[in-house]
């Protein structure tokens, strides 16, 4: 292949790789790429899924505070008028809202929808009750809703299944202390962009309603996903500009060239753009902490052309230097490549994502430096600092270095009490004081996350509302006992067509309800007929086509129900919720002994988190595999020349130093945590591989370790940048690989190295 030829499919790779991903790169935030889509359970998988991705998912929390109390009403109802002119809501709630209750299309189906008594001494009481509603000052509105309801059935009914908030209204508005509290929600099934869009249109609300001194706090999935984006767009800039400003100090200083550093930054460059290009073909999206990881992971990369440039001499040219080390550059890459594809196949997108970023990447990055670095460097000299060797180490003080940095922290991880973490919460790439305001806020407003629930499926719609029924039934002997404070259920929502019927079937007659209103306002002073238009309601309530899913789905309940009633692949599922377990012990003592509530019952956590620990161990075991198919792989080789057997030592001991560090720290070992050490894997056998590559005079110049210096500044430099991120998944990431590394390298430079027996036969 000529040189023309290569340097144009090259170039046209980049172009068409930059225009595909310029039309159609999608970035992502959320954690659903990060959990199992291969679970066996299906109602565990479809539990976690709903915890993702139900109605809930597009709630906005809104807190406006530090102002008095009138003026953070005003912005309230402010921001709630502005936003309502805008289609991309469903709702804005600050309040109980009485002004619409009127017109309401479930409001005619009240009588279907709630038990009501017509009998006239119940009705006589509903009436006492209007009297004391009316010399009790209450809105306008209200006492307008209550002349046609005055039994408050649809009150009742909104009461029995909305939000049960502890806020408390003030000037109009909901408060928690000195707070004013709103509830938006996006429109269902709206995409990240369009999320961002109503994340904006709050804000700007918020803005024209000038504010002064008052604050604007948001949060919920869809401001948690967008706030963790923007966290790891700042995370990857200060990670690529750390990796730039490092590479051209030591490419000036070291390399004393800026022809070098341009063709480090295209190795670096190209294999990232077509990483992301893979990964964007195959999956339709990357998830930001892919791109993070992958990125920073992919600074490895420069290892490539390091190791070609730091053994180019004015002997030795680019195409020598790359035969010269073609074997441990062909071995490091292979058993990179080795160590992310025990990733695939797990059954985490997520994952699947970051093994194909990381495996494309790598392979580029070696195919450019290997066939096209030749060609770019022809004729071209290196003036390179050089770097000697150093003293090489006795096999007495390699037995001691190995007996530290293996043995002593194996035991000290084997004495360690639950050493990994399954909670599904480490997958959460939300900051703790993210996760603390949305907790706060979910409280008050009393949609707190779902955990212990009962799930019941069925092919028929009115099949699933009957189960749902009998566990809400079996549920009423706990609630009685006073173990738990109640539940919440589909079948008070959309009552089944049998319920309706027989609710129908019991209403009175219209001349039988005028006789019992007449009777019932004897001696109270009421005008006559201003009942007429309750008689009337109730009357036109038994001639109504029963309420179906459809028209109940486009009610102002319609959220509320895709909460707890939804359908996939054609099978209806129903959750009930548990309100308040005051018990815990007696809660699962009464469910472990009701055939009934044991076969429906389901924890959230803890199907989550045996998912997880499944898939720790799964992991843990890849990884183990891994590394004994590594040891035995460099024990074949190590027949004829026993230095061999060293190679292993320092990725066993980055392994277990980095595991035991993050220990220390007070942190268990997570998903990330192993993900991270396959990384370490890679280097360490990378960096021992080359050191024990050398065979030279103790004191001479060393181009083994010239390039492995510089890769091991660059990575710890660059992962350094992640430990601070705010991204917690992405702290985790950097501590793991930043201490494992530099372990790595410490433990090649003495260990790797021949012995000073093995080096004497070269002097």
């Amino acid at each position: 292949m000529s040189i023309a030829y290569k340097n144009f499919l090259f170039l046209m790779t980049i172009v068409i790789s930059t225009w595909y991903l310029n039309n159609h790169l999608l970035v992502v935030s959320n954690i659903e790429q990060f959990l199992p889509s291969n679970i066996q359970d299906k109602n565990s998988q479809v539990l976690i899924e709903q915890s993702q991705k139900g109605a809930s998912a597009n709630l906005i929390l809104v807190q406006i505070l530090e102002s008095n109390s009138k003026e953070l009403s005003r912005l309230s109802q402010s921001l709630k008028a502005k936003l309502q002119t805008n289609n991309i809501f469903d709702f804005i709630v600050n309040s109980q809202d009485y002004d619409n209750l009127r017109y309401k299309e479930l409001l005619k189906y009240r009588y279907l929808l709630h038990d009501n008594s017509f009998e006239v001494d119940e009705l006589r009481n509903n009436f006492a009750e209007l009297l004391s509603t009316f010399t009790a000052n209450a809105p306008n509105k209200l006492i307008d809703y209550l002349l046609i309801d005055p039994q408050k059935a649809f009150l009742d009914y909104l009461f029995l299944n909305q939000v049960k908030t502890v806020a408390k209204e003030k000037h109009g508005v909901w408060f928690v202390a000195d707070k004013s509290l709103l509830m938006i929600q996006i429109q269902e099934n709206s995409t990240t962009g369009q999320q961002d869009i109503a994340i904006k249109a709050i804000k700007d609300a918020f803005i024209n309603s000038k504010p002064g001194s008052a604050k604007l706090l948001l949060s919920g999935p869809s401001v948690v996903a967008t706030q963790v984006r923007e966290n790891i767009q700042d995370t990857i800039k200060k990670a690529s500009f750390v990796l730039l400003l490092v590479m051209f100090l030591i490419f000036i200083f070291v390399y004393r060239s800026v022809y070098l550093l341009l063709l480090a930054n295209i190795v670096l460059g190209s294999s990232i753009l077509i990483a992301m290009t893979m990964t964007q073909i195959i999956f339709g999206q990357i998830h930001g902490i892919v791109l993070a990881f992958g990125i920073t992971a992919l600074g490895v990369c420069l290892d490539y052309p390091l190791h070609i440039f730091s053994n180019i001499s004015a002997k030795k040219s680019a195409s020598d230097a790359v035969n010269y080390i073609s074997n441990p550059l062909k071995i490091g890459l292979l058993t990179s490549i080795f160590a992310y594809v025990s990733l695939m196949g797990t059954g985490f997108d997520g994952l699947n994502q970051l093994a194909v970023f990381a495996i494309v990447g790598l392979f580029i990055a070696f195919v450019v430096s290997v066939y096209l670095i030749p060609v770019w460097m022809r004729n071209q000299k290196v003036n390179k600092r050089e770097v000697s060797i150093g003293k090489p180490s006795s096999l007495r003080l390699k037995f001691l270095i190995s007996f530290l940095v293996v043995l002593l922290p194996a035991i000290f991880l084997w004495q360690q009490n639950n050493l990994f973490n399954a909670s599904i919460s480490q997958l959460n790439p939300a900051s703790i004081e993210s996760r603390q305001i949305d907790s706060n806020l979910r409280q008050a407003l009393g949609v707190e996350e779902i955990d212990q629930l009962f799930l019941v499926s069925d092919k028929d719609l009115e099949g699933v509302l009957a189960k749902t029924k009998e566990i809400r039934q079996q549920l009423k002997n706990l609630i009685n006992q006073q173990i738990i404070a109640g539940s919440i259920g589909v079948d008070t929502l959309l009552p089944s067509k049998k319920m309706q019927q027989y609710r129908q079937s019991h209403l009175p007659s219209k001349e039988t309800l005028q006789s019992k209103v007449a009777l019932s306002v004897l001696e109270l002073p009421f005008k006559k007929g201003v009942f007429k238009q309750f008689i009337e309601d109730v009357s036109n309530s038994k001639t109504l086509p029963l309420l179906n899913y459809q028209a109940f789905k486009e009610s102002i309940m319609g959220n509320k129900m895709r909460s707890l009633l939804f359908t996939q692949e054609g099978i209806w599922y129903s959750l009930i919720r548990i309100i308040d377990i005051k018990e815990m012990d007696k809660f699962s003592q009464q469910v472990d002994s009701d055939p009934i509530l044991k076969d429906a019952y389901y924890s959230v956590s803890e199907e989550a988190s045996n998912i997880m620990d499944n898939y720790l161990s799964e992991t843990w075991n890849r990884l183990l595999l891994m590394m004994a198919l590594l040891f035995f792989s460099v024990l074949w080789f190590s027949r004829k020349d026993k230095s061999r057997i060293w190679i292993v030592l320092p990725v066993f001991s980055g392994v277990l130093i980095s595991l035991s560090f993050q220990v220390l720290l007070g942190n268990s070992i997570g998903i990330f945590h192993l993900l991270s050490l396959l990384l370490v894997v890679g280097l360490g056998f990378d960096y021992s591989l080359f050191f024990n590559y050398e065979n030279i005079k103790a004191g001479q110049p060393s181009n083994s370790t010239h390039a492995i210096t510089i890769s091991a500044i660059t990575t710890i430099m660059s992962f350094s940048v992640l430990t601070f991120s705010e991204v917690s998944v992405l702290s985790s990431i950097g501590q793991v690989v930043v201490v494992g590394v530099l372990s790595c390298f410490i433990v090649a430079k003495f260990v790797s190295t021949p012995t000073l027996s093995a080096v004497n036969k070269y002097e």
